[in-house]
This record gives structure tokens, C-alpha cells and sequence, in this order.
């Protein structure tokens, strides 16, 4: 484990008097990684004293959010408990997401999927919380290496969002399923079916790099 040092004044005031801040690699240390089922980096998990997970921040923020969602945390705002007793008195949809994205992260399929399929059920189809949703279940089988569902979920949401960035983020990731899952014909197949359907995506450069190496490894 490492010391962590910030050059923001903010940020080491926090971690110099209110937390302690520890560095873990997730690659080296596959314990604490499997224990916090850590699946993203960078992802900061706060614990309390006995070292049971308050929540986590997963990816980059910015210093204030950052350090205002710390607070947070610490004082029981927007972590996976709060959204839940809210979820009990008042339910709403975006909460469901929000519920359903704190599971995800906490290699929890099972309940996150229950809580995404509550996203689903309610409102238009083909709304924007209806493709994240759809998305991120489709990306846990990815993740998971079930990889004729997850094929089967991206080419579902290529044909219910079919016009929409939805769409075109599901073709993209079939050829990369395909890929991970060593089909080199159908991988290739794909992504140029992706090049000849979304020519001005910003995917277009990505997928030209994987057709190379698929054609000479």
C-alpha cells in the first residue's frame, strides 16, 4: 500500500485531518480488489472504523464535487442506505437507476439488475434511463464473459434505439464482445459492418485499430 499525495490545498487538508487515504493496486493486492469487487479504476471505496464500505466514487470528479461527495458519504447523504430508505418512502425512477448503478459497482448483478429492470418497467421505452439501463445490463454480461447473451443484448438495443448515440454505442461494443471472446471472423464482420453504418462516429478510428490487429496479430 502506498501514500497517496494531492497538490490540491483542499484535498490534503481533508486527508490530512478528517481521513486517512490509502493506495491499494488492485492488480497486486487481489485480496482487498476481491473483496471490494473493484471492476473500475480509479475507485475510491470510504470505510468506517471497522472497515465495512460507507460507498464508493468510481472514475474521476471534480475537486469540489469530489470532496463534497466525501462529506456526503461521511454523513450518510447519497450512499447505497440512503437511496434505498428513499426508495421505500417515495420511489422514482431515476432513484432506481442510481440504486441500481451503486450495485453495479459493488459486484452485485443480481440486485443491481432487479433495480435497472425497475427502470425499465416504468416510463417510454426508449427513453434515456431506458438505454443506460439496458446498456449497463448488457455490459454485466460483457463483464461476466457471457458472451452470446451480452451479444444478444447489444444487437436488441441496436434494434429498439436504432437512430439514437444508444445504437451506435451497442454496435461498437458487439464487435468488441465478439473480440473479447477470440470469434476473430465475426469480431472483424462487425466492425466493419460498424464502419459502413456510422462512418462519422467517434468510434470510426477505434474500430479501423481492431480490424488491423484482428487481421495481422
Amino acid at each position: 500500500m502506498d501514500t497517496v499525495v494531492f497538490v490540491d490545498s483542499q484535498t490534503v487538508r481533508v486527508f490530512s485531518n478528517n481521513m486517512v487515504l490509502t493506495k491499494i493496486n488492485a492488480e497486486v493486492d487481489t485480496v482487498a480488489a476481491k473483496t471490494f469487487a473493484i471492476s473500475a479504476y480509479p475507485t475510491l471505496v470510504m470505510v468506517d472504523k471497522d472497515g465495512q464500505e460507507i460507498d464508493r466514487i468510481v472514475g474521476y470528479l471534480p475537486t469540489a464535487e469530489f470532496l463534497k461527495t466525501l462529506d456526503d458519504y461521511s454523513k450518510g447523504i447519497g450512499t447505497l442506505a440512503d437511496l434505498l430508505n428513499k426508495a421505500k418512502e417515495k420511489p422514482a425512477r431515476q432513484l432506481s437507476f442510481d440504486i441500481a448503478e451503486k450495485y453495479k459497482y459493488r459486484g452485485k448483478p443480481a440486485e443491481a439488475t432487479e433495480w435497472y429492470q425497475k427502470v425499465i418497467a416504468v416510463g417510454q421505452a426508449t427513453d434515456s434511463l431506458a438505454g443506460e439501463s439496458r446498456m449497463a445490463l448488457a455490459d454485466m454480461l460483457r463483464r461476466d464473459k457471457n458472451w452470446d447473451a451480452a451479444v444478444g443484448s447489444f444487437e436488441e438495443i441496436m434494434k429498439d434505439f436504432k437512430g439514437t448515440p444508444f445504437a451506435v454505442d451497442a454496435e461498437i461494443w458487439r464487435a468488441i464482445v465478439y473480440s473479447r471472446k477470440g470469434d476473430t471472423t465475426a469480431a472483424i464482420s462487425a466492425f466493419e459492418q460498424f464502419l459502413v453504418n456510422n462512418p462519422t462516429a467517434e468510434d470510426t478510428s477505434y474500430a479501423r485499430k481492431q480490424i488491423e490487429k484482428l487481421k495481422n496479430p
